[in-house]
């Protein structure tokens, strides 16, 4: 038997039971991550995968949590590189009424800056994984981060895009 005929079905975290030989274009499920809603989507563009790729996604997704803290490190560093990350907080500095960013951040703060605890409020609100290149990406996971305003993720996006074993790619910023 082949490696696909022996591992048929994969359980992944989060999806369940996935047919490797039958894949469906978009799979989608729902977590909480840190007390926030998590969307979670799986994207195909082949009808079946192997084994091996099935057991990556399932690791991917068994880590997420770390994952989490290393992309933080890798906006942080962006951040203090003057990179996307630095431009994305400056917009919000800069696009919200100050009325806005008291709801966000605390003025009184003298011990961080404005922009220091604007980039603590990034949260994660979706992944996508893309593990056969989807829409002709040539990364594997991608990680949305947002700023929750009036209690709702705003729609302008700090992502991390990484490889299949969740090291960097890059940080971009989309909309």
């Amino acid at each position: 038997m082949n490696d696909n005929r022996k591992m048929a079905n994969i359980d992944l975290p989060h999806f369940g039971q996935i047919d490797l030989t039958q894949l469906k274009e978009y799979y989608s499920a729902e977590t909480v991550l840190s007390g926030t809603m998590l969307h979670l989507d799986l994207n195909f563009e082949n009808k079946s995968i192997s084994g091996e790729q099935a057991i990556n996604i399932k690791v991917f997704l068994d880590n997420i949590s770390a994952l989490d803290i290393q992309n933080k490190s890798s906006i942080d560093k962006s951040f203090n590189d003057g990179g996307e990350a630095a431009d994305y907080i400056n917009f919000y500095l800069d696009e919200l009424a100050e009325e806005e960013l008291r709801n966000i951040i605390d003025y009184e703060d003298k011990d961080k800056s404005k922009e220091q605890q604007l980039l603590s409020k990034l949260k994660l609100i979706r992944i996508g994984l893309y593990p056969d290149g989807k829409y002709g990406t040539d990364y594997y996971g991608v990680f949305d981060y947002s700023i929750d305003i009036d209690g709702e993720p705003c729609n302008q996006l700090l992502v991390v895009k990484t490889n299949e074993n969740g090291d960097l790619d890059h940080v971009t910023w989309e909309s």
